[in-house]
């Protein structure tokens, strides 16, 4: 059970009696600019918790943004607040807070693209800012980031369907107009930006390394002038990106270590050989790639590049082999094989120096922490337990455990895999869609697992809203306590 500090306690008391004296409206924001109060010597992250705390209790008001920001203040997240978050709001921290480096203004879908515009012409510090979300921001918006923010080096603009290759231009400007060169993180998820913005990105922010452009319009072929690029993540995911790119990328971005190309159906086996020339790649998400076999396409792969993985997503692959991953993946920490079908769940062959013996997958990976089986469909020429205990038996590592889906999993598994496995660590299980399983055996890995945090069992048909509150009693005796949910 977590103790709190006495910061934590003292936050919160302040937090709690804040409402009996905050009680200035959003007019008092424009008529009082700037109000001495008794907040001005809390640092940004002090006020941050504040916030934060307000938020979680449900009691976050104007009054409380009237007195928290001041002008010391240097970092600020209001994503947790966004359905309050107006221009006018947004018009006193561009006012008062002008030494503001870190902005977040994830899911602010009430602010205009004026009160936007005037972010970069009031904060011209930022070296990080969110927009996520935020639906009024437009190609204006990121020109004068670029012309007014020359330190910004972290912008998020995820689903901010109005921004355009337009925007990119004028953030990125050209060799004989520089501008915003200091970009190292750049997350332009479902935007409007194509090939060409993507290029001109590419060839303008040489310290660039992270990117994200998932369910973005790449299609198109693109260039890239420069000889190496320093990115290291990059998300194509749900993008129409072709082999003949991803060679143009891995060419050029030799230091990539995180790729996800999830849904990229217009990829194929050849991306694999280019991928497989990337000497530093740690995290792999290819699911959902239909043109891409687990046999023999994954597999070569896995042989030649699965050792250095710690991270791999193969969800909805068809036929895949648990000895392979167990053989050639060593490192893993991350497994995703949600919506994978005729998985064989295999013993894995180990041959030392010193002897011969079979393993699970558990034990052939051990540092195997997070294992994502949804919806998995396995080969029926043994049981489900037998798959199930040659992938999970005697796994000491393992912190996140999603079963959720999976049918014909069964009480007598959940027992089989309780006694089976070291489970001193599990923080998370999923359990929902099981329909099989019932209150005892939940009840009884509540009492095994004493570390757990969440439980998820929606949508088990044999376990009742009821059943669901005597576990969280069981979860309490137990001195555990679980986040239970239940629908």
């Amino acid at each position: 059970m977590s103790v709190k500090t006495l910061e934590k306690l003292s936050l919160e008391s302040i937090a709690k009696g804040m409402s009996l004296w905050c009680n200035s409206s959003i007019v008092d924001l424009n008529r009082f600019k700037y109000v001495l109060g008794p907040f001005d010597g809390l640092n940004s992250g002090l006020i941050q918790e504040l916030l934060d705390i307000l938020c979680e209790k449900k009691q976050i008001r104007v009054s409380h943004f009237h007195v928290l920001l001041h002008s010391n203040i240097k970092h600020v997240d209001l994503s947790a607040c966004s359905s309050l978050i107006s221009d006018q709001i947004i018009s006193a921290v561009v006012f008062r807070c002008k030494k503001i480096t870190q902005l977040f203004l994830k899911n602010c879908s009430r602010l205009s693209t004026k009160a936007l515009k005037k972010i970069p012409s009031g904060l011209t510090r930022l070296q990080s800012i969110d927009l996520s979300g935020c639906l009024a921001c437009t190609d204006e918006v990121l020109n004068l980031l670029g012309t007014l923010c020359p330190e910004l080096t972290v912008l998020r603009v995820e689903s901010c369907t109005l921004l355009t290759d337009a925007g990119l231009a004028g953030l990125c400007a050209d060799v004989k107009n520089p501008k915003c060169r200091r970009l190292k993180e750049v997350n332009l998820s479902s935007t409007g930006v194509t090939s060409y913005g993507i290029q001109k990105l590419l060839n303008s922010q040489q310290e660039i390394q992270k990117m994200s452009l998932a369910m973005t319009n790449s299609v198109e072929e693109f260039d890239i002038s420069v000889p190496s690029i320093k990115l290291s993540s990059l998300d194509l995911s749900y993008t129409f990106i072709t082999d003949t790119c991803m060679k143009i990328l891995c060419k050029s971005c030799p230091l990539l270590c995180d790729l996800s190309l999830n849904c990229c159906t217009s990829l194929t086996v050849i991306s694999l050989e280019f991928i497989a020339s990337l000497a530093h790649l740690k995290v792999l998400r290819i699911g959902d790639n239909k043109a891409m076999k687990f046999h023999p396409h994954l597999a070569q792969f896995l042989v030649k590049s699965g050792n250095s993985l710690k991270v791999l997503d193969i969800s909805g692959m068809d036929r895949v082999d648990t000895e392979i991953l167990g053989v050639c993946c060593k490192s893993l920490e991350t497994l995703n094989m949600a919506d994978c079908t005729k998985v064989t769940g295999s013993y894995i062959h180990v041959s030392t120096a010193d002897e011969s013996k079979w393993v699970t997958l558990a034990q052939a990976c051990p540092k195997l922490s997070i294992l994502n089986l949804h919806n998995c469909h396995f080969l029926h020429h043994k049981s489900l337990a037998e798959h199930l205990l040659a992938i999970l038996s005697n796994s000491t590592e393992l912190q996140e455990l999603d079963l959720s889906g999976i049918e014909k999993l069964s009480d007598e598994i959940i027992l089989q895999l309780i006694q089976s496995s070291g489970l001193l660590l599990l923080r998370s299980v999923n359990l929902s869609m099981c329909s099989e399983i019932s209150v005892e055996s939940v009840e009884l890995l509540i009492k095994t697992c004493k570390g757990l945090s969440q439980l998820n069992l929606s949508h088990c048909r044999n376990i009742s809203l009821c059943d669901a509150e005597n576990l969280k009693k069981v979860a309490r005796d137990s001195k555990s306590t679980p986040k239970i949910a239940w629908i």
